[in-house]
């Protein structure tokens, strides 16, 4: 079964330029890195380098975290964040991974262009279900 956000949760989501992904090393180490990820409002996607430490991870344990998070930068304490517990899957071909890969370049300009761009197999999307999500809000949001 698929976890369901709120309108204004997801909305929260997709708006954001860059989330952080959190997995783990075979020795349960955990590793976070940034990544520049899409909200369908069911499933996020994300493109990854080929050969990079976080497939590996997946691979050995598809259970990852995400965190989106933001705060107004006149007032720090103002902050609001959602983070997803979930299940990643390497895609690297297929209609999901065209899906995805159409999003991410709806989303992001950059992966319009020559040097951001690349072909159906040559560079994994990781999509990930999300299982469980908390939310935190501190102070004033419009």
């Amino acid at each position: 079964m698929t976890l369901k956000l709120s309108k204004s949760d997801a909305n929260f989501i997709q708006q954001l330029p860059v989330c952080r992904l959190a997995t783990v090393t075979k020795e349960c180490e955990p590793v976070v890195r940034p990544v520049w990820a899409v909200f369908d409002s069911v499933f996020i996607y994300f493109a990854s380098d080929p050969d990079t430490p976080k497939l590996e991870h997946i691979d050995e344990n598809p259970q990852v975290s995400l965190v989106f998070d933001d705060y107004e930068r006149e007032n720090w304490s103002n902050i609001k964040g959602i983070r997803i517990q979930g299940e990643a899957e390497v895609l690297w071909e297929g209609e999901e991974y065209r899906y995805g890969h159409e999003l991410l370049k709806e989303k992001y300009p950059e992966y319009r262009t020559p040097d951001g761009s690349w072909k159906e197999g040559d560079v994994p999307i990781i999509k990930v279900t999300p299982i469980s999500y908390a939310k935190w809000v501190q102070g004033s949001w419009k």
